[in-house]
């Protein structure tokens, strides 16, 4: 538990400087540690051209869900890299989407997922020329494992781990693979994998060593 609690004390410290020098930063945070996503307009570029996606207002869990959260509700932890911080996996699909339906959330649409890890920066990693070792953990310094959540820095929405540590299944399905899409790159990854737009996907009885997710609430 001191680990998560050094992580959210030094996100206060984050959220503080920026709010008192770049006073258009924008977060929010309720009694369950989520941040309030602002509404906003999504393009999406693909071999066929763009196309715009209008993203209502919504709240998104702050951290990746943890093996400590996810037993005290489901009542197991079948992760491989055991420990109450780090984050659960080895969930497939319909059990990640279970756990979010008992506490009064849902999965996040994977446009919802970009919207939000993009944090209003339209460059192919949301953190733009920074070092990403600084914000996430991959496949060049995770030394192949998953690490307790919010260690990174968050990007500017107040989100951390968007980026690395575990994919994160969505609510969103692609017909072109017929499976579930799941965002933001693994520990096992490269750092091409960590950027805002891509994807991979699987069928939604699968379960992975590098996949966990995170939940949202409209």
């Amino acid at each position: 538990m001191g680990s998560l609690f050094g992580s959210r004390i030094r996100w206060l410290l984050v959220a503080t400087t920026l709010y008192t020098f770049f006073p258009v930063y924008t977060f929010a945070q309720t009694e369950n540690d989520m941040v309030l996503i602002p509404p906003g307009k999504l393009i999406i570029s693909t071999e066929h051209g763009t196309t715009e996606i209008l993203i209502d207002k919504f709240f998104m869990d702050r951290f990746e869900i943890t093996q400590e959260f996810y037993e005290k509700i489901v009542g197991t932890n079948l992760s491989f890299f055991k420990d109450n911080q780090r984050p659960v996996e080895k969930v497939n699909w319909f059990e990640a989407m279970e756990y979010c339906r008992r506490i009064g959330k849902r999965l996040p649409t994977e446009w919802e997922w970009e919207w939000a890890a993009r944090s209003g920066m339209t460059s192919k990693f949301y953190w733009g020329k920074g070092e990403p070792k600084l914000y996430g953990w991959f496949k060049k310094n995770s030394e192949k494992k998953t690490h307790p959540v919010g260690q990174k820095n968050p990007n500017s929405y107040g989100l951390f781990d968007m980026a690395g540590n575990v994919w994160e299944w969505t609510d969103s399905h692609r017909d072109t693979t017929g499976g579930k899409v799941l965002r933001g790159g693994s520990w096992r990854s490269s750092i091409n994998a960590m950027q805002s737009s891509k994807w991979i996907t699987s069928l939604p009885i699968h379960r992975f060593h590098y996949v966990g997710f995170r939940c949202v609430k409209s």
